[in-house]
C-alpha cells in the first residue's frame, strides 16, 4: 500500500511530520508543490489539470491512498476523480464556499500577491493576533506564512490558482474520511458527516494523535 501525502498551500512536507511516522504503508511518497508548480506563470492551470499531471508523473491509481491537508485535501479529490484512489481530507473542502477568503474577488488576490501587499508581515502579524497567538499553532502558522512571504510570488500565485480557478467538470466523488476541527478559521467544517478534532487548522501538527489514531482506524476497518 502507497501513502502519497499532499501538502496545503505554502505548506511543506514537515505539515505531515507528527502523523507519517504512526502511519503504516509500504512505501509513503511525499509531494512537493512548490518544486512541481515552478516559478514559471501558469495562468491556464487549474486543480484538476495539476491533479491529471500528478497522476500521470507519480502513475497514481486505485490502489493509492491520498493523504492531503487543506489544499493537499482539494489536489486529492480532484486525483479520486481521475483514479478513484481512496483520499483523506485534513482541514480540507469540496465546497469552495467552504473557504474563508478575505477578498472573493480571484483577480485581486492575484494582484496583490504579485504586488505584496496582500502576504507581508503586517497582515502575518494581524492574522496572528486575530486567531494565533500564544496557541499551539502560532508556530507552524509563522513558518508557513513566512514561507509564502520570501517566496516568488509567480509560485505562490500558482498555488492560489488551484484553490480559486473554478473548472467545468462534475466532479461526484467524495473523500473516503474527512478530519475536520471546529474552530478552523481557515476552511469552515464541512457540511458532510466529518471525524471532529480539536484545535484549529493545523490539528495534524499541534494535536496529531486525533488524527493520526483516526486514519489508523480507518485504515484497518
Amino acid at each position: 500500500m502507497r501513502i502519497i501525502y499532499i501538502p496545503g498551500f505554502g505548506e511543506k512536507a514537515n505539515i505531515f511530520e507528527k502523523i507519517a511516522p504512526h502511519i503504516a504503508a509500504e512505501e509513503s511518497l511525499f509531494l512537493d508543490n512548490w518544486e512541481l508548480l515552478g516559478n514559471k506563470v501558469q495562468n491556464g492551470i487549474d486543480v484538476l489539470q495539476y491533479a491529471t499531471e500528478l497522476v500521470a508523473l507519480y502513475q497514481i491509481n486505485e490502489k493509492d491512498i491520498i493523504i492531503g491537508h487543506s489544499m493537499g485535501g482539494w489536489i486529492a479529490l480532484h486525483i479520486k476523480h481521475l483514479t478513484h484512489c481512496r483520499i483523506v481530507q485534513i482541514a480540507s473542502w469540496t465546497n469552495p464556499d467552504r473557504l474563508i477568503l478575505p477578498i472573493s474577488n480571484p483577480k485581486l488576490i492575484y494582484f496583490l500577491t504579485k504586488t505584496g501587499l496582500y502576504l507581508n508581515r503586517f497582515t502575518q502579524q494581524y492574522v496572528i493576533k486575530r486567531g494565533y497567538k500564544d496557541k499551539p499553532s502560532e508556530a507552524i502558522f509563522t513558518e508557513t506564512f513566512e514561507r509564502l512571504i520570501k517566496a516568488p510570488k509567480n509560485n505562490v500565485i500558482n498555488q492560489l490558482r488551484l484553490i480559486l480557478t473554478p473548472i467545468k467538470a462534475e466532479i461526484t466523488v467524495h473523500p473516503d474520511l474527512r478530519i475536520h476541527a471546529k474552530r478552523d478559521k481557515v476552511i469552515r467544517p464541512p457540511r458532510e458527516p466529518f471525524h471532529e478534532v480539536s484545535g484549529d487548522h493545523f490539528t495534524l501538527h499541534t494535536q496529531p494523535a486525533e488524527v493520526y489514531e483516526t486514519i489508523e482506524k480507518w485504515l484497518s476497518s
